[in-house]
């Protein structure tokens, strides 16, 4: 399904989930190579930039979160720009080609804002909305990651264990999407220049610097969250070494106690104050003597 929005010297077809008949419509009113057409269906798995005689073709993609799964996975957009017309293809929605499909269609200003110049300032329109929604994903995991970090300082190193790991894969797939992407970027600055002049290379550079910022902070969160990995970790392994020193400890104290208990239970006939009155108390009164100076001991060395 395609749909055309017709600026001043700009028009805008969109196509969404491409078929057989989206191919052939641009195959009769474009004329672009059947190479290039086959690469809109299937989906491609790798961004590039080429450039033809009459136009450029490019592969980006998009990342997109989803809340359930809580995991972030790749939408492809594909691009064919010609002088003054451009045409964007692609399977599922991508917010900011939406929003921005929208404001031309809808507003006439908007229309005559963005559609006013050649299709290469508004390629620029459409990579620029593009990278700055990332940015904006992005700041939705450095909020998560100051919340598990304060979390871990709370004593919620346990709960964080889950939870780091699953925006720890977040960033990563974050940063395998558009790790690609900088090489494409980098392309399409110069065959970008050299399609529509020398007056376009401000705004090419201009959307190599937003993916910049974008690739600057996805690097810093992938160290921020090994760094509260790490200290989670270590956080977590101080609470058990505690927890087993101080299991230790008891056990080593209650040994000599167990040990003293047994040898009394013996049947044997001449046990000390087995057969006195107050055999019972004496025992039990040397057990608390052996168990204080035990806990003294144990003070002492700092083990308690």
């Amino acid at each position: 399904m395609h749909r055309i929005i017709k600026g001043p010297k700009v028009t805008w077809v969109d196509i969404y989930n491409p078929n057989k008949d989206d191919i052939k419509y641009l195959k009769r009113e474009f004329n672009f190579h059947p190479l290039v057409l086959g690469e809109l269906i299937p989906m491609g798995y790798r961004p590039k930039v080429e450039r033809h005689t009459d136009y450029l073709f490019m592969i980006l993609h998009y990342p997109i979160f989803s809340k359930e799964k809580r995991q972030t996975k790749p939408r492809e957009l594909d691009i064919i720009v010609c002088k003054n017309v451009i045409i964007t293809s692609h399977y599922q929605s991508i917010l900011p080609l939406k929003s921005l499909f929208d404001t031309c269609n809808l507003y006439e200003d908007s229309r005559k804002t963005y559609m006013s110049e050649d299709a290469g300032q508004f390629l620029f329109y459409i990579l620029n909305a593009f990278w700055e929604n990332c940015l904006v994903k992005l700041n939705s995991i450095n909020k998560r990651l100051t919340s598990i970090e304060k979390e871990i300082f709370r004593g919620k190193e346990k709960e964080m264990v889950l939870e780091i790991s699953l925006v720890k894969t977040d960033i990563i797939n974050f940063w395998r999407i558009i790790e690609p992407q900088k090489e494409t970027l980098e392309s399409l600055s110069n065959e970008g220049t050299k399609f529509f002049g020398h007056k376009s290379s401000a705004y090419f550079y201009d959307v190599l610097g937003t993916f910049g910022q974008t690739w600057n902070s996805i690097k810093a969160y992938k160290e921020t969250i090994l760094a509260l990995e790490d200290t989670n970790q270590s956080l977590l392994s101080s609470k058990i070494n505690e927890i087993m020193k101080v299991l230790t400890t008891f056990s080593v104290i209650f040994l000599p106690l167990t040990l003293m208990a047994s040898m009394w239970g013996m049947n044997f006939g001449k046990m000390p104050f087995i057969n006195s009155e107050s055999g019972f108390y004496l025992i039990t009164a040397i057990m608390g003597l052996v168990l204080g100076l035990m806990l003294i001991y144990f003070r002492k060395r700092n083990w308690l």
